[in-house]
């Protein structure tokens, strides 16, 4: 039997809404999402900045340079608990998925809701 696409296994929905998002262990680092965006790396759910909770996240520090690098593509943050979170701020499209400039992406894998453990079934 073939294995079900991304869309078809994401438990929420590809358009954005209202959710608040938490890491595996619990920290909440957002509130609503724009949309899930499929790209050849998997699912990505993007976010607005003002849906972020910064305070939450943090530059880890060998990933400083990125803030002044313009040859880089996006911004790293991890989240400040256990989980270690990658967030992407995005600073330059690429080819493989449609990533917009100045939004942030996060693993669906990475994270739950409060209804929802695993944001990907199998």
């Amino acid at each position: 039997m073939p294995k079900k696409s991304y869309k078809d296994r994401l438990r929420i929905p590809l358009e954005g809404g209202e959710l608040d998002f938490y890491t595996k262990s619990g920290t909440h680092v957002a509130t609503g999402y724009t949309r899930v965006v499929i790209g050849q790396r998997g699912p990505y759910v993007e976010f607005e900045q003002m849906q972020i909770l910064k305070g939450n996240f943090h530059i880890p520090p060998d990933q400083e340079y990125r803030k002044t690098d313009r040859r880089v593509y996006y911004i790293e943050a991890r989240s400040n608990d256990e989980s270690n979170v990658k967030l992407y701020y995005q600073r330059k499209t690429v080819a493989y998925a449609d990533y917009k400039i100045g939004m942030v992406y996060i693993s669906p894998f990475d994270l739950k809701t409060d209804d929802i453990e695993e944001l990907v079934g199998t």
